[in-house]
């Protein structure tokens, strides 16, 4: 069951997300909060944390986007849908890697679309990538891989829990990874691209601090597929 948290002050658009939380698909357990310290206090209360969050920008006392950036030091893997009626405050939540934005009034279609989409992310991301070292089959979800890389005969791969080693070729790994969430910079390399951070023409700079280098002839590459899969990320 997917978990929900809605931070918004207006008494009116409590009720209409929570109206909409109750006719959705999966059955959400969903919370409401009018701030984004009530939120951030309870988060710190409580073990659990939420899958997605829907945060209205304009909060007072902690806004929004402040609000998205203490979540992300506590839930790296949380989507976050922001909702506002400035638009002037899209470029600035680019750091924390927001999911989708909604515009005030949220109609009904417009929620419940990007309410889904965030379900199909949260499943995919719960994928499992198999492999094998020695006669052990392991499996690692794809929401925790931040890279792979070429060592010799060898596969590299760094999560964010622990590092592995497995025999293969990264060219013939790359042909089984989905290429929406994963992109070459180099011929030793695979990143996740929802860890990335910054992207220069030389490196590649990973929320967990891990530098990839960029090959010259792949960098346009790059800088295409990742500005791509930012659209994405927020629905463009």
């Amino acid at each position: 069951m997917f978990q929900i948290a809605v931070c918004e002050d207006n008494p009116a658009v409590q009720k209409q997300f929570e109206e909409y939380l109750e006719e959705a698909a999966a059955h959400p357990q969903y919370d409401i909060f009018s701030s984004g310290e009530e939120l951030l206090k309870y988060q710190d209360k409580n073990v659990s944390s939420y899958q997605i969050y829907f945060l209205d920008i304009s909060l007072p006392g902690i806004n929004g986007i402040e609000t998205a950036s203490q979540i992300r030091t506590r839930n790296p893997y949380a989507l976050l849908i922001f909702v506002t009626d400035y638009k002037e405050y899209v470029w600035q939540v680019f750091e924390v890697l927001p999911f989708r934005f909604l515009t005030k009034p949220v109609e009904k279609a417009s929620f419940f679309q990007v309410l889904y989409a965030a379900y199909r992310h949260l499943d995919s991301q719960n994928q499992l990538f198999t492999f094998h070292i020695k006669r052990d089959v392991w499996q690692i979800p794809f929401s925790d891989i931040y890279y792979f890389e070429s060592a010799l005969r060898q596969i590299v791969l760094v999560t964010s829990k622990e590092t592995y080693r497995f025999y293969g070729k990264i060219s013939a790994l790359a042909d089984t990874l989905d290429e929406t969430l994963f992109v070459m910079p180099h011929h030793s390399y695979l990143v996740n691209m929802e860890y990335i951070q910054t992207v220069t023409d030389t490196s590649i700079l990973l929320q967990s601090g891990h530098m990839i280098p960029i090959s010259r002839r792949l960098k346009a590459m790059v800088r295409q597929k990742h500005l791509h899969y930012l659209k994405w990320r927020i629905g463009k």
